[in-house]
């Protein structure tokens, strides 16, 4: 029973053996070699091509054929391939030259060719046209010499390139094409009968003959002189070849196998060699772009460790990144839970609940503090102009400077959009009062006024304080609303000071905060549909013509009345609305204008005599150019001349006259005049007179009240005027009342004027429901 099992397993054993023998006979790739057996020619990428065949077709796939230097004639060749039964192959692969010709001469004799073959490094002109005229796969060495004469020029900037062939070499038949370009030889000689070099300075020397045995022999005393020689190929190396562009064996075995039974025709792998002591011969540029051999163990050495110095870098440099996803996993762990507790994400304050919590505990104890509520008028605005992100960094910025001016001194919190309030301890008098509390508000309100950095440019932000102090039976609600009262009632003020609630204001104050919140619910539409424009005309004081006039413009609300011009600035700034503001009333006198609705006769005379039309603007958004350049822009396309427009800006909005520069410019170009309504208790206005190319200074109507009875009224008005002629600035006079102040200010040579005795002021426009001639600043002239 054994003994038959035994027998089955042997006859299946055979059947496989049979099967599979052919499957492998007809995967069988042929290689011809020239040379003999063990030469050091191509032995590298035998052995790749054997161990890759090897291991896709399997044991034995692998038959080369050596031609012994062409000691073996076609017939031989022939019969060599009957007797190992290698005449019918499909897969031929065909290295150099040499094998070409013997594969050539074998189609001739009429031997079946092969469906699949491929050629490496034919260099003769005949075998490659050859090639290509039998559709052939060739993988070319050329390009790869070409490139090796062309790195040699630029590497080691010789001025000389010697190539050095063997005498069967197809080399010379290459002569013109490698003795043309940039990558060319000077000359071409043969190995062992030309005479060795002497060494000669710029001059390098390539040796591109393959290595066989006799050639090794007759190319040692070249190789062996003090200049040595560049090569193409690998194997020259072990006879003291310098190093150079050459064939990548794993890359030339790995396209060998992927062309065959192809038409391609490509560029051979291949990448710079040096032997590592040749290293000095190049240029400093290309030494870390090769690769070495022959390096020594001590440089090797260092070489290691410097690559594992750089890998270290690159786990630490990772490792890293870990921590820092992890730190950054962490601080949004925080953050949420910090915005649990009541902690403001955007600056890390404490919130609104954290801040009412401490100030219950204190009022609990009987604890005397001083609350400050702080909120910025123009926060909103920048919101509107540079986006959500403005806002925030604006915000970041806010609490940073708050934190560095507190400085432990007290307990600065957030509490909603632009408000921040800050909870501190001062003494206080028996009066209740607290100088030192309202210093520390002072403080406050001058580190806040001062510009911010934001959107790379110097922004104001308007802040306004109110303050509050603990006392009696107060809630947290109780203070806080007073703390806020207080801010309201700092709009309505002038000096924009600190200040704590006055209860008679309370009532005007309530209108105020009432106002200043419809009107930051109205739409651009509904607002515009509410306003009326009003001109007060400018008249030339030598004979009372008309040169121009002021735009005035007033708010009339469905359920608060009209609102003048002065409060409703204050309010739109409260609301975050006088950016839309100026725009509206740039685009309404644009309109206007071209409606026909104010005249458009121009007087003859000198520039100050020229008809101006005034449009008030606030010095931000003159600053921010938006407002310039959407007046331009309507000018534009109702096609109106520019320069009969002004805009006019407040002098007590002026801090730094740097930040006016370029709208001024810019106004220059288009032809926009820009005029200063100047205050005298303005020192930077003043000033501006001279510092900046204004058109014309604006005198306010104050000044004019008390003259002529008031002496000093007088020599003010005539200061100003010296001011404005040594600057060369035209100068208006405004709010003109009566006969005896026209009488002082023509006596004074001032050259234009208005008010209500020059002229009436004449609606431009009205909403509906209010005609213009009942609307508010249509007065009747009075006589002089």
């Amino acid at each position: 029973m054994r003994h038959g099992s035994a027998r089955r397993l042997r006859w299946i054993l055979l059947v496989a053996l049979w099967v599979a023998c052919p499957l492998w006979a007809g995967e069988t790739l042929l290689v011809i070699v020239p040379g003999h057996p063990g030469q050091v020619l191509d032995r590298a990428l035998l052995a790749e091509l054997g161990d890759r065949v090897e291991a896709e077709r399997g044991p034995g796939s692998l038959e080369i054929v050596y031609l012994r230097e062409g000691e073996l004639s076609p017939a031989e060749l022939g019969q060599a391939l009957r007797r190992r039964d290698l005449i019918e192959v499909q897969d031929v692969m065909l290295l150099h030259d040499p094998a070409v010709t013997a594969y050539a001469e074998l189609l001739e004799a009429g031997v079946a060719p092969a469906q699949r073959v491929v050629a490496y490094g034919a260099f003769a002109p005949a075998h490659r046209r050859w090639l290509r005229r039998q559709g052939i796969a060739h993988l070319d060495l050329l390009p790869v010499l070409t490139r090796l004469l062309a790195w040699l020029r630029q590497g080691t900037e010789a001025n000389r390139l010697v190539g050095w062939v063997s005498d069967a070499s197809p080399m010379p038949a290459l002569a013109n094409v490698l003795r043309q370009g940039q990558a060319r030889l000077d000359a071409l000689k043969v190995v062992g009968e030309a005479p060795l070099p002497p060494p000669v300075s710029g001059t390098e020397h390539v040796l591109l003959a393959l290595p066989y045995q006799r050639h090794r022999r007759e190319a040692a005393s070249l190789l062996g002189t003090p200049t040595a020689a560049w090569c193409l190929m690998p194997e020259w190396f072990k006879d003291g070849c310098l190093g150079g562009i050459q064939p990548r064996v794993s890359g030339v075995a790995e396209r060998l196998l992927a062309m065959l039974g192809s038409d391609l025709e490509e560029t051979a792998p291949a990448g710079p060699v040096v032997w590592h002591a040749a290293r000095t011969r190049l240029r400093e540029g290309l030494r870390d772009e090769l690769r070495y051999r022959g390096v020594p163990a001590d440089e090797a050495q260092r070489r290691s460790l410097g690559s594992w110095l750089q890998w270290s870098s690159l786990g630490l440099g990772g490792f890293a990144m870990l921590v820092l996803g992890a730190a950054a996993a962490i601080e949004r762990h925080r953050r949420r839970r910090r915005e649990g507790f009541g902690y403001d994400t955007t600056t890390g304050l404490p919130g609104r609940p954290l801040l009412e919590h401490r100030l219950k505990r204190y009022l609990d104890s009987d604890h005397a503090f001083q609350l400050c509520w702080i909120c910025f008028d123009r926060l909103e605005g920048l919101r509107e102009t540079l986006g959500p992100e403005g806002a925030e960094e604006a915000i970041r910025r806010i609490a940073k400077r708050l934190r560095r001016t507190v400085r432990g001194e007290g307990y600065v919190a957030r509490l909603e959009g632009e408000v921040f309030a800050i909870m501190s301890f001062h003494p206080r008098h028996e009066t209740g009062r607290s100088p030192v509390g309202m210093v520390f508000a002072e403080r406050l309100q001058e580190t806040l006024s001062a510009p911010f950095q934001v959107g790379r440019e110097d922004r104001l932000l308007l802040p306004r304080i109110g303050v509050a102090l603990s006392g009696g039976d107060m809630t947290p609600f109780a203070l806080l609303e007073e703390a806020q009262g207080a801010a309201r009632q700092v709009m309505r003020s002038a000096d924009r000071q600190p200040r704590m609630l006055v209860p008679e204001d309370v009532a005007p104050d309530e209108r105020c905060l009432a106002l200043t919140e419809l009107l930051g619910r109205l739409s651009p539409g509904e607002l515009a549909e509410q306003l009326s424009l009003s001109l007060e005309p400018r008249f030339l004081l030598a004979d009372r013509r008309p040169c121009g006039g002021e735009v005035h413009v007033r708010w009339h609300s469905p359920r608060w009345g009209t609102v003048e011009q002065d409060e409703l600035v204050r309010l739109a700034e409260g609301a975050g609305h006088r950016a839309l503001l100026d725009r509206l009333i740039c685009r309404r006198v644009v309109d206007e204008l071209a409606g026909g609705a104010m005249p458009e006769d121009e007087p003859e005379g000198p520039r100050s005599g020229r008809t101006l039309w005034t449009i008030p603007v606030g010095l931000s958004q003159l600053v921010d150019g938006d407002v310039i350049e959407s007046l331009f822009a309507a000018c534009e396309e109702q096609g109106l001349d520019s320069s009969r427009l002004e805009l006019q800006f407040r002098g007590e909005e002026l801090l730094e006259t740097e930040r006016l520069q370029p709208a001024l410019r810019r106004c220059r170009e288009i032809g926009i005049g820009v005029a200063m309504q100047a205050p005298t208790r303005s020192g930077r206005a003043l000033d501006a007179i001279f510092r900046l190319p204004l058109s014309r200074l604006v005198l306010e109507p104050a000044l004019v009240a008390r003259v002529p009875h008031d002496q000093s009224a007088i020599l003010i008005l005539k200061s100003l005027r010296d001011m404005a002629k040594l600057a060369g600035r035209h100068i208006t006079v405004t709010g003109v009342t009566t006969s005896d102040q026209l009488v002082a200010v023509r006596g004074m040579n001032f050259v234009s004027a208005q008010g209500r005795l020059l002229g009436p002021s004449r609606p431009l426009s009205a909403p509906d429901g209010v005609s213009p001639s009942t609307a508010p600043g249509h007065l009747a002239p009075e006589s002089s």
